[in-house]
């Protein structure tokens, strides 16, 4: 799967709210205004935009694919969405292994 799927995919399924899961905490996406909308249990707010989950998946292809959606191989990466965006990486592609 290539990156302009995988965002075609996510923001077609998010155009109502689902609730997903990082590794400590359940949360809501939904996709709205040309950006993915993060709703956490404690009621904080986060926006992932197109070029930041295309920098978590550009470093993702740099990761080997049983890596690849473990939080902390994105530790140094200094986004603070990147859980959220490997969340939904997981759960949108079904194969790792075919990430383009």
């Amino acid at each position: 799967m290539k990156f302009d799927e995988f965002w075609t995919k996510t923001t077609a399924d998010l155009a109502a709210q689902k609730q997903f899961a990082t590794q400590t905490k359940s949360f809501f996406a939904k996709y709205s205004g040309g950006r993915i909308i993060i709703t956490t249990s404690d009621d904080s707010l986060w926006t992932i935009d197109r070029s930041t989950a295309r920098q978590i998946w550009t470093k993702a292809l740099s990761i080997h694919e049983k890596m690849r959606f473990i939080h902390t191989s994105y530790a140094h990466e200094n986004i603070r969405t990147s859980s959220y965006i490997i969340s939904l990486m997981k759960h949108f592609v079904a194969d790792e292994s075919k990430m383009e």
